[in-house]
């Protein structure tokens, strides 16, 4: 027997209505309009985050820093903004262990002006790259700054400072951030157009200038050579003649040829020592309006003598004018074992004798540079004397230390330092550079370039919040008790109100 099935036909698919097109068109439409949307979202954050890279860190980064370690002095953005050279710093860094205070740094001084740019060179990626700069010797973290054929290494040593005074008392030492200050000093260096010789004097038993002060007038821009009266005329490249301290006096023909330079518009610095007798020396100086005061300076005011030796280790007063402006404000110039300086009417018949007539003394003028307090006093009898104690004749007042003299006739500059040990390394380091700071000052005023403030060095010694030790048991209670039982309160409170709703 057999079966036979028919198969029933199916029925149609429904069609879609209209209001089900409508809706799918809508979704096809939302989808487009959202992939569209995030298409054009991606590419506007790429854009965006483009230009935020573009613009200058000093805008897009904030420096919270309690000392503000990258916070450009004015001085620096001033000579940046003013720069119309390029100029390029090559950091030696190797790749992962850049020096983040200092990369910072260094974007900060590209985003002040479009003259400065910086680049990194691994010394592993380009091992032979500083010796072209003569920099093979740089060690790792050092800056090369270039322009155009001039080029000056920062070495990594003169980014930090390190402080250890109050090491033996606290068992800390104070890092400081120095890299402004040696970063602004190498731009000015390098861009610099003018370059000066001068000719540090011999033949006298002089002191020759320690490494601190060779290195100050580096950056200024002088190069040191020596120089003997003796056996040669003074060079006609000479910016500027140096007499540092001479143990016997001149001869007279050296000082013919001292003064025959200084007529021609000569630059001198002098410094001298009230042990060594130099009477053709003096003579030539007062020419100039300027006579020794006789005796030991010494200061009564514990403000001006350094490290409570009496008073004859002076720190005298820094005047402010334009020759000392290059010395970092608070900065001590020490000058132990000094003499004083009288100028003008002062001087006396020393003075008027030595003057040729009353218009050329006109023609000269004064500037006092560093001078002690009012109520020091000028020992007499030092030779003999056992005690340090004021004589009924030793004169008191406020005596110069260091004095400018300029005359509008001729041009000549004079600077005369009455102390023998201020251009000395160890003195200089007792004051943290300061007699260096003066020297270069000095300098730059002697060869007619403008003074560059000295950035300060920045310390990177975070300040510590010291609590009373009354706070520390309450402190400890509510932050330890009270604190997370008040938190676990208020989670119950609000499990329950939520419960019942």
């Amino acid at each position: 027997m057999k079966f036979h099935f028919s198969k029933k036909p199916s029925a149609p698919a429904p069609q879609p209505t209209e209001a089900q097109r409508a809706s799918q068109r809508r979704a096809l439409g939302a989808g487009a309009y959202a992939s569209a949307l995030g298409a054009i979202v991606l590419v506007v954050v790429i854009l965006v985050n483009l230009v935020v890279q573009a613009i200058p860190t000093q805008y897009t980064e904030f420096d919270i820093s309690n000392t503000g370690l990258f916070t450009l002095s004015e001085t620096t953005v001033s000579m940046l903004k003013s720069l119309d050279k390029d100029v390029t710093a090559y950091y030696l860094g190797e790749t992962g262990g850049e020096d983040a205070n200092l990369t910072r740094l260094l974007d900060r001084y590209a985003g002040e002006s479009s003259h400065f740019r910086w680049g990194q060179r691994d010394p592993a990626l380009y091992p032979t790259f500083a010796a072209q700069y003569d920099a093979q010797d740089a060690s790792n973290g050092s800056v090369i700054l270039v322009c155009g054929e001039n080029h000056v290494v920062v070495d990594s040593a003169d980014l930090y400072e390190y402080d250890y005074s109050s090491y033996y008392t606290t068992g800390s030492v104070d890092m400081r951030f120095n890299a402004e200050n040696a970063l602004t000093t190498a731009v000015a260096q390098v861009t610099r157009d003018a370059s000066y010789t001068a000719y540090q004097l011999t033949g006298h038993g002089e002191a020759e200038l320690g490494s601190d002060f060779t290195e100050v007038l580096t950056n200024a821009g002088v190069t040191l050579e020596s120089l003997s009266l003796t056996t040669s005329a003074v060079p006609e490249d000479a910016a500027a003649l140096i007499l540092n301290a001479p143990q016997a006096d001149l001869s007279e023909q050296d000082v013919d040829a001292l003064r025959s330079y200084l007529d021609g518009g000569g630059r001198l610095l002098v410094t001298t020592s009230l042990l060594a007798d130099t009477p053709n020396l003096d003579a030539l100086l007062a020419e100039y309006g300027m006579t020794r005061q006789e005796g030991l300076l010494v200061e009564t005011d514990a403000n001006h003598f350094a490290y409570g030796y009496g008073g004859t280790y002076l720190l005298p007063e820094l005047q402010s004018n334009d020759i000392t402006s290059g010395v970092v404000d608070g900065m001590y110039v020490f000058a132990p074992v000094s003499q004083g300086i009288l100028t003008g009417e002062a001087t006396g018949t020393a003075t008027a004798e030595s003057a040729t007539d009353e218009s050329a003394a006109d023609s000269i003028t004064h500037t006092t540079l560093l001078s002690t307090s009012s109520s020091a006093f000028s020992m007499l009898d030092y030779e003999t004397a056992t005690t340090i104690q004021q004589g009924e004749n030793d004169p008191i007042g406020s005596f110069d230390v260091a004095v400018a003299v300029e005359n509008s006739d001729t041009g000549a500059r004079v600077v005369w330092i009455n102390c023998a040990n201020l251009l000395l390394d160890n003195i200089n380091s007792a004051v943290s550079g300061g007699n260096a700071q003066f020297l270069g000052s000095v300098m730059n005023w002697m060869n007619g370039e403008e003074n560059a403030a000295v950035i300060e060095s920045k310390s990177m010694s975070a300040d510590s919040l010291d609590v009373p030790a009354a706070l520390i048991m309450p402190l400890g209670l509510i932050i330890v008790i009270l604190l997370p039982l008040a938190s676990l309160l208020v989670g119950v409170v609000i499990s329950v109100v939520r419960r019942r709703r």
